[in-house]
């Protein structure tokens, strides 16, 4: 059976400005089959939406946890 879809929305508010998050960000989804956006917000956090397969999500988010 294969993994269905998810989407996630997130918020990440740790210190990510100067630290390469966003390209962190991309290279983690693309290495991971996952689309979407990463932005910068002006209160300093980072905004995601992100759309794969449910294991590719959870490690997606696992690795945004640890950072660039």
């Amino acid at each position: 059976m294969a993994d269905a879809n998810r989407i996630i929305h997130v918020f990440v508010s740790v210190k990510v400005q100067g630290v390469s998050f966003r390209q962190h960000a991309k290279r983690v989804a693309l290495s991971l089959d996952i689309v979407g956006w990463v932005t910068n917000l002006v209160v300093g956090r980072v905004e995601v939406l992100a759309r794969g397969g449910d294991i590719m999500i959870a490690q997606f988010l696992n690795l945004l946890k640890v950072g660039p």
